[in-house]
This record gives structure tokens, sequence and C-alpha cells, in this order.
């Protein structure tokens, strides 16, 4: 058995090593041991784990629209030490289900995905809504004043920089690099400023007007994310804040997305991974949304539910299957890298986190789902990392798709075996 620790001095939850079978009989040994362990031991109940019902019940008492979603100190598995491995399709493979087998026989699906929190990085337009929104919101003088202060300097710095190259028009790096490995993405863009109704502090402030460049073309957003999409690429949405429970918010700003994009969004990322497993999947459903790519952490990685097989969401206050797939998120970008939060990692020491979670992923033949905002081609390290581990997965041998594309083109590979287990 090859034992390799995570555990990171930063990180102050504990979490049990990451244990890699060398060969199929110590996999199943392992996994048998799993099972056991979740359904008498642990009493972890692998169907309430996948419904939601676990992350609903532990929910803080103080949560409510304002609060961020608790994250992986609150998940169920995290006292156990099970968050690095997905326990739940583990007991599925010992329960005799079989391993899902990937187009052209892959042995682990990746898909690829990023957050458009920012297009640009020198916008005046952007620093005056974010300016206003704030004025607007300030509950009093000491709030003013800080507001004040900051739309100053942030129209100072970006007036400093006016006609400079903005770092982030180079979003077509992105496709040059995921094209060279033969790989597929997903962008999740804001609908626009305008087109939400109500704003929180941490929501995006970019109109699909707004002026960019893109491969070198003077553009606006929506124009960029037509190329994009007309590139091959698959466009989702990444709504505001606030529309995890509002249905009314959820489907204007799908419909916005569609206007620019001239054909139906289906996919979707909640913005800081906004959610309430309660409410939000219904809201999803019922906008037209099929496919949804939230169910990760902000400052781990990770199995939130236990699971890297996509699955069918679930509605627990009518007690039934909802028609939207998750794919869930395993590792993203911030969680690692951060300096201020999360795990607070070197760039060599993310890549073993990066390579240990695809070693179990790989084990149980499931979908490795990769967050990575595209400002972080800024970031050297982050930039850097993204590109060893996009080498290291096709080393791996691994099936690179879109959240559309696993979920409906790879559901042959998974559906059968989960739908009877």
């Amino acid at each position: 058995m090859i034992i390799v620790d995570p555990t990171d001095t930063a990180v102050s939850a504990p979490h049990s090593p990451i244990i890699i079978g060398n060969d199929q009989e110590s996999d199943l040994q392992e996994m048998k041991e799993t099972e056991a362990g979740l359904k008498n031991q642990n009493g972890i109940d692998w169907q309430k784990l996948r419904n939601g019902r676990y992350e609903a019940e532990r929910l803080p008492r103080d949560f409510s629209p304002e609060r961020i979603v608790p994250d992986f100190a609150f998940n169920v598995l995290n006292p156990l030490g099970l968050l690095y491995r997905p326990v739940v399709d583990e007991v599925y493979l010992a329960d005799g289900v079989a391993k899902p087998v990937w187009p052209e026989g892959k042995p682990l699906a990746v898909c690829l995905t990023h957050d458009v929190d920012l297009v640009t990085l020198y916008s005046q337009r952007q620093v005056c809504r974010a300016g206003a929104q704030a004025l607007r919101q300030a509950e009093n003088w000491i709030q003013k004043t800080r507001a004040a202060l900051a739309f100053g300097r942030d129209w100072a710095a970006t007036s400093l920089r006016k006609g400079a190259t903005d770092p982030l028009h180079c979003y077509e790096r992105w496709l040059e690099v995921e094209a060279a490995f033969g790989a597929r993405s997903t962008f999740f863009f804001w609908p626009g400023w305008s087109s939400v109704r109500r704003h929180h502090p941490s929501d995006c402030t970019y109109e699909l007007t707004d002026q960019v460049v893109f491969d070198g073309q003077k553009c606006t957003v929506a124009e960029m994310i037509r190329e994009i999409d007309h590139r091959g690429w698959e466009i989702g949405l990444h709504p505001s804040w606030y529309s995890f429970d509002n249905i009314d918010e959820m489907k204007r700003q799908k419909e916005t997305l569609e206007t620019a994009l001239d054909h139906d969004v289906v996919s979707v990322r909640q913005h800081f991974l906004h959610y309430d497993i309660r409410v939000t999947p219904r809201i999803q459903a019922e906008a037209g949304l099929r496919y949804d790519s939230t169910l990760g952490f902000n400052d781990n990685v990770g199995f939130r539910f236990g699971t890297c097989y996509p699955w069918r969401l679930y509605d627990l206050q009518v007690e039934e299957e909802l028609p939207i797939v998750e794919v869930p998120l395993i590792i993203q970008d911030g969680a690692l890298l951060n300096p201020a939060k999360g795990m607070r990692l070197d760039e060599d020491t993310a890549f073993q986190y990066v390579k240990q979670i695809t070693k179990v992923v790989e084990r149980v033949g499931g979908v490795l789902t990769l967050l990575w905002h595209p400002n972080a081609v800024m970031n050297p390290p982050c930039w850097n990392l993204y590109l060893r581990s996009l080498e290291y997965l096709k080393e791996k041998n691994a099936w690179f798709g879109a959240v559309r594309v696993v979920a409906v083109g790879g559901k042959q590979c998974w559906c059968k075996g989960l739908d009877k287990a």
C-alpha cells in the first residue's frame, strides 16, 4: 500500500491519509471495509448522504440568504476523515455495481470548468457600478465613508492604467492550452449587471456589453461568449448570489445569457457556491437548467457528497428526484492556492493533492471536476498548476469533457449501474 498523508498545517480540520491500493485485490478489500464501516460503525446512510439530507440537517442555526454557505467543517464526512475519498462510490463497487467505463475505454473522466468572475482588470465602468452599489447598501456614515474611500482608491487605480494592456484580455490562452490536450471546458458566465435585480457585495460587476479584447480583437463580452461557444467550448450560467432561492432571478438571468448566446443554456454553477440543498435544486430545475456543478468546497478539496459520479439531484421538500444532474466539483484553484484562506498551499504541495485525488477518482472510475478561475492567468503558480495538472491527467489517459458532455455523452457510462444501486 502507498500511504500519503495530505494534511497541511494550514488546514485546521482533521483528515485521514489517502490510501491508494497497488492492485485490484487491495482496492476491493478496502472498499469492502469502507462499506462495512459506513453501514455499521459510522452509521452513515449513503442514500441519505447523496440525497442531501445530512447537509440539510447540519446547516448552522444562523444560516440565512446573507450567510456564506457552510464549507467542509460542517460536512458529515469531515469528522470521520473521509472527505478525500469517494466513499459512496466505493460502497457501490463493493456491492457489485460495475465501474463506469468512459468513451474509448478511458479509466476516468475529467471535467474542466471556469467561473468567469472578471473579464477585465481595469474598468472604470465596473468600478462605478460596484461603488454606487456599495454606497446604496451602506447603512450608516461609517459604511458610507468606507465605501467612498474604496471607490476613490479603485477609481484612481484604474485611471492610472487607462490605455494599458489589460492582463485579463487573453481568454484565448485557455482555449489554446486546452485544445492542445484535446480538451474542452465549460465557461460559466455571469449574465450581466443589469439583469440582476438584487446585488450582493460579492457579485460580479461586468455587463455583457462591456468592451474586452479576445484573440487580438476588440469586442463585447457577449461577442466573446459567442466566439468561445462557436469554437466548441460550453457556455454555462454563473448566476448571482441571491439567485439560489429565487426562481424569478434564476429565470431572468438564464434568459439574458441565452439571448446573448442565441441558444439554450443548460449548465449552471452558483456564484460563490452559494447554494441551499433544500431549495436550490428545485429552483434550477424549474428555470430549465439540466446540469449543475456547484457541489464542492470553497476552502478544501474532496467529495462533498462522498461521490465523484454524476447523479440526479433530489427535492427534499416533495421527496422526488429532479430532472437535473449534478457533476460534483472536486478541486478548485482558490481552495488550494489562496494565501488568505482555504488550504494556503504552495504550487508543489497543491500538485500532490491533485495527483492523490486523481488516483482515488481513477480507482472508482469517476469524474474529476476542476475549477480554475480565468483570472488565474495573472497568478504564475496558479497558471502553472493548471498546466501541470493537464499534463498529468493526459498521462493518466483521462477522457476530457465539459459539464454538458460529461452529463450527456457519458451518461451511458455511469447511469445504468447507479440507477440499480
